[in-house]
């Protein structure tokens, strides 16, 4: 086990985090109407928490806002897209919410045992096994073998 965090397992979240921000910067600049939006809807519609360890991939995200036949999620190649959208008619007009993550799932993953799970409370898992590790090979000893120089 490495005390060391692998850079390369930081870069998803930070790519997530600041596309999180640039939307929010862009809803505030170009979108005049959005300061007059309640404050529960200004939040991220889509909060969720990313497990990549040893032994799996898993995302689980707070999809509560939305009904299940308004979600999908697929599986291009080993890039893994949830997709949420809905609009709700009114009498005075019409609400619309959608939200798409992406993740690219790491080399070991079992693409054929990918699931996914919806819970009543509105929470959307999907996991993914990862495939074990071949055991090091235990060491072994190299003969040295004995040249002549010729000159």
């Amino acid at each position: 086990m490495s005390l060391w965090i692998r850079p390369a397992s930081l870069f998803p979240r930070f790519v997530e985090e600041a596309l999180r921000d640039f939307r929010q910067m862009e809803r505030v600049m170009f979108t005049p109407l959005y300061r007059t939006i309640p404050c529960e809807l200004k939040s991220e519609q889509a909060t969720g928490e990313t497990i990549n360890n040893d032994s799996k991939f898993a995302v689980s995200i707070d999809v509560s806002k939305f009904k299940p036949e308004n979600l999908k999620v697929n599986l291009d190649g080993r890039n893994l897209t949830i997709e949420g959208k809905q609009e709700i008619k009114e009498e005075n007009g019409y609400t619309m919410r959608s939200f798409v993550r992406q993740w690219v799932l790491p080399e070991n993953v079992d693409l054929d045992a990918i699931k996914s799970s919806l819970t009543d409370s509105g929470r959307l898992s999907i996991e993914a096994p990862k495939f074990a590790k071949p055991e090091a090979e235990t060491g072994r000893s190299i003969p040295i073998e004995r040249v002549s120089e010729k000159q």
